[in-house]
């Protein structure tokens, strides 16, 4: 990941460096250290590799380590941190670097551990926290919601390309130079801008913008929206055309500018004002009505190491740049910014990623850029996933990734299909339609909702997205509040869905109790009765809600096995319900004494009290209570034979609702 942030951003001006070949391995070590301080790291890993073979240096394995990293080689990189994990002076950065190699590979449990490890000393990093919440999601980020079709672009080159950006019937895409100098940090030729065309699917040879390329780096393009003026990252050069550097002497990439002329050609490139070779400046991209330039720098005021930031366009030049904000940029990096309407596209590895950059986007809502989102797979990869762009069509566009071990362009289209849904809300015992019925569709796949309410007929309307799961709450006056799931995964046409919500009548039994929660209604499993010694247990059976095929075997109260979906169904109308209180009331057959059959209930309704207590009901909206043979459903009392099966009729669990608050 790291090869974007500096092969298009930064390289050391120190040329001519002399690199001692040594026996010694010291001297080895100490060359592969200024290589890696000069950013050279083809160089550092050459040395220190030789180095490190004949004898170990803890700075040394850390700087080989990292830079392995920075050019991509995770699996090398992994080999170097497992050795540097036996050092005892491991700060916290060497544990993140360890553990964002471990997820550029996909070991996400053990990076896990690792980011955990980090967050039990130091709870407010905050890179940390990001990358671990990450790992945690992994399974859900890694699901295919078949939101996207991507395609490999097959342009044909032995080199990477990247950064495509559409442009005259073409894509103008950044790859290393066929020939010419090499750029020390890769040791591959410097960049160049190329333009290719397809012809009936077939793209054609990469053609050079000659008027634009320079001796050093030139890539990553935008094209303004009239097609007249094109900004793009380069090497800080001196008008002599001499690779420039900063007071440090770092040749820090800045954003030059160029017009297009009459005839086609390209004028030539000027240094775009608000630059400074004090920093990096990279990776622009202009907004729809070109009023805003948008990039990447590392400029002071940055949240992380590269932020983005916005420049607006007024009075014939560029204005003081802005940072987009603590909720675009993280304590990573963020690059290739790109816009959609009112949508920003960009690549982190500091925000939830599947490893290395992955593709994000942020909406801007009252003028201001919201939490960003991640995009699924197939877009994004534990590999490096950046630099995604839209075509005009607004549906289309193309990215770039090394998933296949090299950068390649890849296309994508997508998928939008028109999801309608229509729900009809009815009384359960009714069947009657339920007007003004409310009804919360919440987004679990972001977290949004939305209220919609039924009309007279009971029926309501809206429209679903594609590739979300939802929750569908609906609740009215004197009948129970139900929740229903429907999932848009998977869908890529037109689609009509039909719910039916068929919602239960509430009756409330006014038998408040006396009880505790989660033992019998007094604590010895009798009856509770009134100060006039009344039974107030309602008899009429109105009220009382039977949990279907909740009986009991003989003369136990362990939950059968067969009782468990029932039992499923009621933690899931509790859980809806919880502004209502419930009494968990069991019975049983006749035989037996009075007694025994009131203590026998008793455990029963605690047993099942318990039993929704551990699928997250809670404790204070249910008691529980036994009613022994107090309440027989049947002619089996004592002295009547009856087969096993009447019995069973009578070894029952119910529920009643006690309070509403």
């Amino acid at each position: 990941m790291k090869k974007y942030i500096s092969s298009i951003t930064s390289y050391s001006a120190i040329a001519g460096f002399a690199l001692l070949l040594s026996s010694c391995a010291s001297m080895y070590v100490e060359s592969g250290k200024q290589a890696y301080n000069d950013l050279r790291y083809q160089d550092a890993i050459w040395n220190l590799e030789k180095g490190l073979a004949k004898k170990d240096n803890a700075e040394g394995r850390r700087m080989l380590a990292e830079s392995y990293m920075m050019v991509n080689n995770y699996q090398k990189a992994n080999e170097q941190y497992a050795l540097t994990g036996t050092y005892t002076d491991n700060s916290d950065k060497d544990r993140l670097m360890t553990g964002q190699a471990k997820m550029a590979v996909g070991q996400y449990s053990e990076a896990q551990a690792i980011f955990e490890g980090i967050l039990s000393r130091d709870p407010n990093n905050a890179l940390a926290k990001s990358l671990l919440t990450s790992c945690k999601k992994m399974s859900e980020m890694k699901r295919d919601s078949l939101y996207f079709q991507v395609e490999p672009v097959n342009i044909t080159s032995i080199n990477p390309i990247y950064s495509a950006v559409p442009y005259n019937g073409g894509l103008i895409v950044s790859s290393p130079a066929a020939k010419g100098d090499k750029d020390p940090y890769t040791n591959n030729a410097f960049t160049d801008l190329y333009f290719t065309k397809s012809d009936n699917g077939t793209w054609g040879a990469l053609e050079p913008l000659s008027d634009i390329n320079s001796k050093y780096h030139d890539a990553v393009a935008c094209i303004s929206p009239n097609g007249q003026t094109m900004v793009f990252t380069r090497s800080f050069t001196l008008n002599s055309g001499a690779l420039g550097s900063s007071k440090d002497n770092d040749s820090n990439t800045q954003l030059y500018t160029s017009k297009k002329n009459p005839d086609g050609t390209w004028s030539k490139p000027e240094l775009v004002p608000f630059c400074t070779p004090q920093f990096m400046f990279a990776h622009p991209s202009y907004s729809a009505d070109g009023q805003t330039l948008y990039f990447a720098s590392n400029m002071t005021g940055s949240f992380g190491k590269m932020d983005l930031w916005e420049s607006s366009f007024t009075e014939g030049s560029w204005g003081i740049p802005r940072n987009l904000g603590g909720d675009v940029n993280s304590a990573g990096n963020e690059l290739f910014p790109a816009t959609k309407e009112n949508k920003l596209y960009y690549s982190s590895d500091g925000q939830n990623t599947l490893g290395g950059l992955d593709i994000l986007f942020s909406e801007k809502v009252n003028n201001a850029w919201g939490i960003p989102k991640h995009l699924t797979y197939p877009i994004n990869t534990s590999n490096d996933d950046f630099s995604l762009v839209w075509n005009a069509d607004g549906t289309s566009g193309y990215f770039t990734s090394d998933r296949t071990g090299s950068d390649r362009i890849y296309s994508f289209n997508e998928l939008n299909p028109v999801i309608s849904y229509e729900g009809l809300v009815t009384g359960k015992d009714s069947m009657l339609p339920l007007g003004g019925a409310r009804v919360t569709i919440q987004n679990l796949t972001d977290g949004t909702e939305k209220v919609v309410f039924t009309d007279g007929n009971g029926k309501f309307a809206t429209e679903l997205e594609p590739g979300k799961e939802y929750k569908i709450k609906t609740e009215v006056d004197g009948h129970f509040t139900t929740t229903e799931e429907v999932s848009t995964k998977g869908v890529t046409k037109d689609k009509n869905i039909k719910q039916v919500f068929e919602l239960p009548e509430l009756y409330v039994a006014g038998n408040k109790g006396s009880g505790t929660e989660g033992g019998n209604g007094t604590g010895d499993g009798k009856d509770v009765k009134d100060p006039a010694g009344k039974d107030t247990s309602p008899k009429d059976r109105k009220g009382v809600y039977d949990v279907p095929s909740i009986h009991w075997d003989y003369n136990k109260w362990d939950i059968r096995e067969d009782a468990y979906p029932y039992l499923d169904n009621l933690v899931k109308l509790f859980r809806n319900n919880q502004n209502l209180k419930f009494e968990i009331r069991s019975h049983c057959d006749c035989r037996g004494s009075f007694e025994y059959n009131d203590d026998l209930s008793a455990k029963r309704a605690k047993a099942v009290v318990d039993y929704l207590i551990t699928k997250g009901v809670p404790r204070s909206i249910m008691m529980s209570k036994g009613y022994g043979e107090r309440e027989l459903l049947n002619e089996c009392t004592d002295g009547v034979f009856c087969p096993e099966e009447k019995h069973e009729e009578n070894r029952r669990t119910e529920f009643i609702v006690t309070e509403k608050k």
